[in-house]
């Protein structure tokens, strides 16, 4: 079994939730306050609110475009809301998070609901998103939850799988800056993030270990949510491995502010 290529990006968390050790490290310096406010500015969940991102996906030299959407479509008591996210490929997923005034955080991730892919995973502890106040060099130590929609070449056919990578991160904010998408101009504050996880699915009768090691950096902005995020995935499968640079941007967003 080997890699064909990586063909779409279903992100998970709310927003552009990891990446990995990246950034130039000129921010404003450790200790600095970077953001003091609440979690739900940072990421935003009202009812309603939906945004879509463009994923540029890069192998050796090659490159794919697609999207996906996010959409909240619960945001209840205790601060517990729900999205849910569509890739440009039909690939679905759905995340059940949680705003404790201080943190953003994903407690639990289905995906592919319903499909022969579906993985329900409660995650403990929880992927923490964001915590506030965001101060330089304050890391935060968390789980990591992400699928992938992933293109395999199995005994020369192409099959096409949803895989929910799980494990664990390091998320470092690092400085608050300018970033431009197509969404327009934002001040946000870039975070640096450690992540590694791993799947294990069934192809022909056996079941297939995959790791993800990721390296970038991603950005929020008050009041908007994630923006923008650069990642160095690499996947590996037994022996064969595929390096994937993932540049993900918002495009637009609707709905409740």
């Amino acid at each position: 079994m080997a890699w064909l290529r990586v063909r779409g990006l279903l992100l998970a968390c709310v927003v552009l939730a990891l990446a990995c050790g990246g950034g130039d490290g000129n921010g404003g310096g450790t200790g600095e306050l970077l953001f003091s406010g609440s979690a739900g500015e940072l990421v935003p969940h009202a009812l309603g609110r939906s945004a879509v991102y463009r994923v540029t996906a890069t192998v050796d030299g090659a490159s794919e475009v697609s999207s996906f959407s996010s959409t909240v479509t619960e945001d209840g008591a205790d601060g517990v809301f729900q999205t849910r996210f569509e890739s440009a490929t039909g690939a679905l997923a759905r995340s059940v998070s949680r705003d404790t005034g201080s943190e953003v955080r994903v407690e639990r991730f289905v995906n592919d609901p319903g499909g022969p892919d579906e993985r329900d995973a409660r995650l403990d502890p929880p992927v923490v998103v964001v915590r506030t106040p965001v101060v330089a060099g304050d890391a935060i130590e968390t789980s990591f939850a992400r699928p992938l929609d992933l293109a395999l070449t199995v005994g020369g056919t192409v099959r096409r799988r949803q895989v929910l990578f799980v494990g664990s991160a390091r998320r470092v904010p690092e400085a608050r800056e300018e970033v431009t998408v197509p969404a327009g101009t934002f001040e946000a504050v870039r975070y640096a993030v450690s992540a590694r996880g791993e799947a294990t699915i069934p192809i022909l009768g056996e079941r297939i270990r995959f790791t993800a090691d990721v390296a970038g950096d991603e950005w929020f902005a008050p009041r908007v949510g994630g923006v923008k995020e650069v990642l160095d995935v690499t996947l590996r499968a037994g022996e064969a491995s595929t390096e994937v640079r993932f540049v993900t941007e918002r495009v637009s967003s609707a709905g409740a502010g």
